[in-house]
């Protein structure tokens, strides 16, 4: 997909930068501001704001061209993750956004980083945040992910492939783009991948659960489900003989009829004691709280009574004479304060109130004694209804023991006896049914673990075959190493005679230099040429093949960094600007390339749109007016500060 950066403005300054189709540069002095435009480019693409602090707090406002359709782009560089920022179409279709930068706010469906991925036509997908977890938690691969291919940043430049080794996430993010973009990571696998998470998140689960449960079997004497079957039959069986025996000897009672009658009035008498023994107690419950409701009101009234009584007879009482040593005493204090204590009288009821309150109380006491008497009357039937009940329950006992007496007597013992020992077995055949209810769940568990592995080794299969059966990618990937061997020799770069050929490892997808990783380049200079070449056999191979969504914009920062400016160094420079400069030409329409560099480019055609130095840096000084009363070449603050 065509991306190009057209301008870039500071809003609120002089400073506009306007790029060109092809290849750019951008050069200066080491504090000029370089790769603090690189920071806002990336701003204005989706990425973090990551600014040095005279940019903290600004505005950008960008034009980019994505494709066939012209955007113009505001946004502030602060760190804020929901911090608006607002998109308008140019011509087209005249559309505007107004999104939060990388989190969403409430009222709002997509992120500005969403904004960027759906315009560019980038695949909307998630990825394990551990590859080699089945239930690591699935995060979003954001633009900033797929702009690791299209920007190379100065402080990674020499030192890593995309910034990876030293941040172990954005290594797993680099390998899930590269996959994204040469199709080794397609929707179906995508979609097995989640199944497969399921299926290990159940098969774990299941897995702990089942052997918890044998656990606990195995410290049980119900550990064999041979034994528990025979132990069951064996009791089933005892338990039909005892409930046939019981069924005779109830059958063999002549007089069965009335003695069940006489059990079933005593049952009912029992239940009418409990009931009217609960009912008296609840009642002689109440009576008490109601007697002790009544004393406290009653000290209450005594209270009033005293301070009415207090209110009325010591009101206007006056000491001349000390109670405790009989001295007089003098006139002091004033009007408001008491001539004793020479203390603030408290402000007191009125007597009104405090004879509202006396009767009050009073007929609350008066409604207290009621219902006394109403609980105590109630007490007293209860009482002698449980006393009625009892002495009945006491005849009907009496009269059980006639009817039974001549048979039961000698029953007796059998009837308790084979009750007891059916409900033994009762409970016994419960505690059975139990255990063996445990080990159907384990052999229920069982299969569903079998199932689950097998469904887990086919999913394995089947996105192995995904990964490996696809000629396509095969194709791209040869390419790539095609590109890449190139590049180097357009630059070239340093060689090794250890294996002759460099590709791009299938496993890491890290360059490899003549059978050398990348980490044991050793040389900084050379690191610098494998990453350039890295990240431009990455376009060659995207601009010749549509269905590789990267987009087509490069910006490197610091392109010479550690490379030499003399001899073979300084030819090895001007052989990687030519083949920059040669791509971009040859693309012109569909890649766009920026670079920064301190120097000027060794060569001719690279178009320079924006040159900086010490005095003349990215954020530029406030101009001063003549005529002020300050001297024309007098420094700024912020000069003066620097």
């Amino acid at each position: 997909m065509r991306l190009r950066i057209e301008e870039i403005t500071l809003v609120g300054t002089s400073r506009t930068i306007r790029f060109e189709p092809g290849m750019n540069a951008i050069v200066g002095s080491m504090s000029g501001g370089k790769t603090a435009t690189v920071s806002c480019l990336r701003a204005l693409l989706g990425a973090d704001v990551s600014v040095v602090p005279e940019l903290r707090g600004r505005t950008i406002a960008g034009t980019v061209l994505v494709g066939d359709r012209r955007f113009r782009i505001v946004r502030p560089l602060v760190t804020t993750a929901n911090a608006m920022v607002e998109i308008a179409e140019v011509d087209g279709r005249g559309e505007v956004w107004r999104l939060p930068a990388s989190q969403l706010r409430a009222g709002y469906d997509a992120t500005f980083r969403d904004w960027w991925r759906d315009v560019l036509e980038l695949p909307r997908l998630s990825v394990p945040r551990a590859p080699n977890d089945d239930r690591s938690p699935l995060v979003p691969v954001t633009i900033s992910d797929y702009l690791m291919y299209c920007v190379l940043r100065q402080k990674e430049i020499d030192s890593s492939v995309f910034g990876t080794p030293d941040n172990y996430s954005k290594n797993i993010k680099r390998k899930y783009v590269f996959e994204i973009l040469y199709g080794l990571y397609d929707p179906e696998a995508a979609g097995l991948r989640d199944r497969l998470r399921e299926v290990t998140t159940e098969l774990a689960a299941l897995t702990a659960d089942a052997s918890t449960l044998e656990r606990i079997l195995q410290s049980t004497a119900f550990a064999s489900r041979a034994q528990l079957e025979v132990e069951r039959l064996a009791t089933e069986q005892e338990l039909t003989q005892a409930r046939q025996a019981d069924v005779r000897l109830a059958g063999s009672i002549p007089n069965e009829p009335t003695t069940t009658k006489l059990r079933r009035r005593i049952a009912e008498t029992e239940a009418e004691i409990a009931r009217a023994a609960t009912a008296a107690e609840a009642e002689a419950v109440s009576v008490n709280h109601l007697r002790e409701l009544h004393g406290q009101l009653v000290a209450q009234s005594r209270r009033l009574t005293r301070a009415l009584v207090a209110e009325r007879l010591l009101n206007d009482f006056e000491f001349h004479t000390c109670p405790r040593c009989g001295a007089g005493v003098s006139d002091r204090g004033d009007e408001n304060s008491c001539r004793l204590c020479l203390q603030t009288p408290p402000n007191l009821p009125a007597p009104s109130s405090l004879a509202a309150e006396q009767d009050r109380v009073i007929e609350q006491v008066t409604e207290t004694e009621e219902l006394i008497d109403r609980s105590t009357h109630r007490l007293a039937k209860l009482q002698a209804a449980v006393t009625d009940q009892t002495r009945h329950r006491t005849e009907l006992g009496a009269q059980l023991d006639r009817a039974t007496s001549t048979y039961i007597t000698d029953q007796a013992d059998r009837i308790r006896s084979i009750a007891a020992r059916q409900a033994q077995l009762e409970e016994r055949l419960a505690r059975l049914d139990d255990s063996l209810a445990l080990h159907d769940r384990l052999a229920g568990q069982a299969e569903r673990v079998a199932e689950l592995e097998r469904e887990q080794e086919d999913l394995n299969s089947r996105i192995d075959a995904t990964r490996h059966s696809n000629k396509a990618v095969s194709e791209r990937l040869q390419k790539l190493d095609d590109a890449f061997e190139a590049a180097l020799r357009s630059f070239d770069a340093p060689r090794f005679d250890d294996e002759p050929g460099s590709y791009i490892n299938r496993k890491t997808y890290m360059p490899v230099v003549d059978g050398r990783p990348f980490a044991d380049l050793q040389s900084q200079g050379v690191e610098v040429l494998v990453n350039v070449a890295h990240v431009l056999a990455h376009q060659h191979v995207a601009l010749n093949d549509p269905d590789i969504p990267l987009p087509n914009l490069l910006i490197i920062d610091g392109i010479s960094s550690n490379v030499g400016h003399e001899g073979v160094d300084l030819e090895r420079l001007r052989k990687m600007y030519a083949s920059l400069l040669r791509t971009a030409t040859e693309h012109v329409d569909r890649l766009q390339i920026i670079v920064t560099d301190n120097d000027s480019p060794p060569i001719d055609g690279i178009h320079r749109p924006l040159e900086l130095s010490d005095t003349d840096r990215l954020v530029p000084t406030t101009p001063i007016e003549p005529g002020d009363g300050t001297p024309e070449d007098a420094p700024t603050e912020e000069e003066a500060s620097d």
